[in-house]
């Protein structure tokens, strides 16, 4: 009796296998090719937790949000600029060939002032997109008392774009914090290490401007570091005329930096004001308005004195120039003019 069970066992098991094996093969003959799974994985996004500025997608694969070091040549055809230069420190650079057309002191450790937001524009779109929504807390409290404002407000909810605009165009230290405080809470989110955890305004600000730093590294730049994303005067905060050409070279090829840093005015719909450019070049109604400029950012503040970094286009030729620590207002733009005529006409 128990021969003939173990026998009825037997058969039954290998009648459950050759069904198995029949299944297995009309699987696996009816299975989808590789490339179909692209449908179902299309919208799967997989985070670098290490580096925090990689995103992977199957619609955007492997983009390197990373900023590179940028190699000057001297002029191989362009000399003999003969003006005289006010500022401390300036530099003339060809953006697409990368020469330098003129340099004065152009490694010396100056301030940057609110040059400082073009690194922060920078560093935010790496991490965040134009249409995110922010929610203004108390990081605005953390600028100084005679910080220039774009007139944002505690609890205000405004996008990314509006806030890089009153950042570049009204150089709102206000926008500055707030877009700090946002990346770089984001970044900090994005780490699996920190999953569950919450942060302060001051936390996400630091590790932002870590970031900033981190972009310096990677870029090379051997002269500058930063202290906070607004550039207001601090001890360890400084920045070369070579080094804050490269940064607004990176600036200027990011469309959206370019579009906003050559605005002359902009409504906030949040606000219901018009910002106005601080850069006078844009300025078609003004005496020092320069019919080739196309953007960039101005810096003022004791200890920097009065800063320009600017760009101008004539045809296929765009130039930036750079110039650092002027005395007066006038004479930036009248420096910068100089340059900038030299380069492109």
């Amino acid at each position: 009796m128990r021969k003939t069970g173990r026998c009825i066992l037997s058969a039954v098991i290998a009648v459950l296998l050759m069904i198995g094996a029949i299944d297995y093969a009309f699987v696996i003959g009816k299975a989808k090719p590789v490339g179909d799974l692209k449908t179902s994985q299309s919208e799967v996004i997989v985070k670098d937790f290490i580096h925090d500025n990689y995103e992977i997608s199957e619609k955007n694969p492997w983009t390197d949000y990373g900023l590179h070091p940028i190699e000057y040549t001297e002029s191989a055809g362009k000399s003999g600029f003969d003006k005289a230069i006010s500022a401390k420190a300036a530099i003339l650079v060809n953006v697409n060939s990368k020469e330098i057309y003129y340099e004065k002191n152009s490694d010396a450790k100056m301030y940057p002032a609110s040059t400082t937001k073009l690194m922060t524009a920078l560093t935010v779109l790496q991490n965040m997109k134009t249409t995110d929504i922010v929610t203004i807390g108390s990081e605005i409290n953390m600028i100084a008392a005679d910080s220039s404002k774009a007139g944002f407000s505690q609890g205000q909810v405004v996008t990314v774009q509006e806030l890089l605009e009153g950042l570049l165009i009204s150089s709102g230290n206000d926008a500055a914090y707030v877009l700090a405080k946002a990346a770089g809470e984001a970044i900090l989110k994005d780490n699996i290490a920190n999953e569950g955890k919450t942060f302060t305004a001051a936390q996400c600000v630091e590790r932002f401007v870590y970031e900033m730093n981190k972009n310096v590294r990677d870029m090379e730049l051997e002269n500058t570091h930063f202290m906070s994303p607004d550039g207001y005067d601090a001890a360890d905060q400084y920045t070369s005329a070579s080094d804050l050409s490269k940064i607004a070279i990176e600036a200027y090829n990011n469309e959206t930096i370019r579009k906003i840093c050559g605005t002359q005015s902009e409504k906030s719909g949040t606000l219901n004001k018009t910002w106005v450019s601080t850069n006078a070049l844009l300025d078609k109604s003004g005496q020092f308005y320069y019919q080739y400029c196309v953007g960039m950012k101005t810096g003022s503040t004791g200890l920097a004195g009065k800063c320009l970094v600017s760009v101008a286009k004539n045809g296929d030729t765009e130039c930036i120039s750079v110039v650092l620590n002027d005395s007066t207002d006038e004479q930036r733009w009248t420096d910068a003019r100089k340059l900038l005529q030299f380069g492109v006409e």
